[in-house]
């Protein structure tokens, strides 16, 4: 086999395992949801995290919902983070579900105990393994209570990413709080359908407090 016929055989080779790839990992993200209350131990959580502008600051960013106990490994174990990654291939922007791109909705299946949402990392990726940078803003708790079979909304969490100044952050001003039950549900409805999200369930005594 001539040397230009072996670099177009490889060439062919390599394109189809990319496709291949590119189609098995766009199965496992296109899979819905699907949630028992009758045949799990866990209850299920949504909310969403809103933008103020089209422009997306930072290439990821992961909301880490944490689980409350006095054993560190245990709290480790059971706390998680949401990540929302914007689009980034020809511009920075959001890509959400709601407020055209602004808002991200997100839903996750937790055993039962004590939560809280307590803080954004920020991830920026230059294009250099050593410029890559992680910030974190902290400073703020949303507490809430995850109980078996039971679908509960969090909130709207709002994200001023245009306050980050990491010199001199005040977290009052970068992250808020608001309830829009109603509209997170209706869009969580389309986004994730084989939940039978009408059971769904708001705390209204679930708010934000910052500490000093």
């Amino acid at each position: 086999m001539k040397t230009t016929s072996k670099i177009k055989f490889f060439t062919r080779i390599l394109f189809l395992s990319v496709f291949i790839s590119f189609c098995m990992v766009s199965t496992l993200t296109a899979q819905k949801m699907t949630y028992n209350p009758k045949k799990t131990d866990n209850g299920l959580i949504f909310g969403s995290i809103t933008f103020p502008e089209e422009k997306a600051k930072f290439n990821g960013y992961f909301l880490l919902i944490s689980y409350k106990s006095t054993d560190p490994k245990i709290a480790r174990k059971y706390s998680k983070e949401v990540h929302f990654s914007p689009a980034q291939i020809t511009r920075m922007r959001h890509k959400g579900d709601l407020d055209n791109g602004l808002t991200y909705l997100f839903a996750v299946e937790k055993p039962e105990g004590e939560y809280a949402i307590s803080n954004i990392r920020l991830f920026t990726n230059s294009g250099i393994a050593l410029l890559q940078r992680t910030d974190n803003v902290n400073g703020f708790l949303i507490p809430f209570k995850v109980n078996k079979g039971e679908i509960l909304y969090v909130g709207n969490i709002v994200f001023n990413e245009n306050a980050v100044k990491m010199s001199d952050k005040d977290v009052k001003t970068l992250v808020t709080y608001q309830n829009n039950f109603e509209k997170d549900l209706a869009g969580i409805k389309k986004a994730e359908p084989f939940v039978y999200w009408d059971a769904s369930k708001k705390d209204d005594s679930i708010q934000i407090s910052y500490t000093e």
